[in-house]
């Protein structure tokens, strides 16, 4: 069983994000099924357009995979 961390909104924020409005938390992966990937995200940020979208407490923000360099996906 492979082991992901993720970030949760905790509660949400006025003005500037500060670490307490985020909690990181471990969860237990289900295999993964014909034609899925499992993808790593190594820089996370928090950006002014993160705003517009409706994030709930307890979940995680929205967020998006752009594109990776490494060798592990071949491109």
């Amino acid at each position: 069983m492979v082991k992901a961390r993720k970030w949760i909104l905790e509660k949400q924020f006025i003005g500037d994000p500060v670490l307490d409005n985020f909690r990181l938390v471990e969860e237990d992966l289900p295999e993964l099924k014909d034609g899925e990937i499992l993808i790593e995200a190594l820089f996370l940020t928090v950006d002014p357009y993160m705003r517009v979208f409706p994030n709930k407490v307890g979940h995680p923000p929205v967020g998006e995979q752009v594109a990776s360099m490494t060798a592990y996906f071949g491109f």
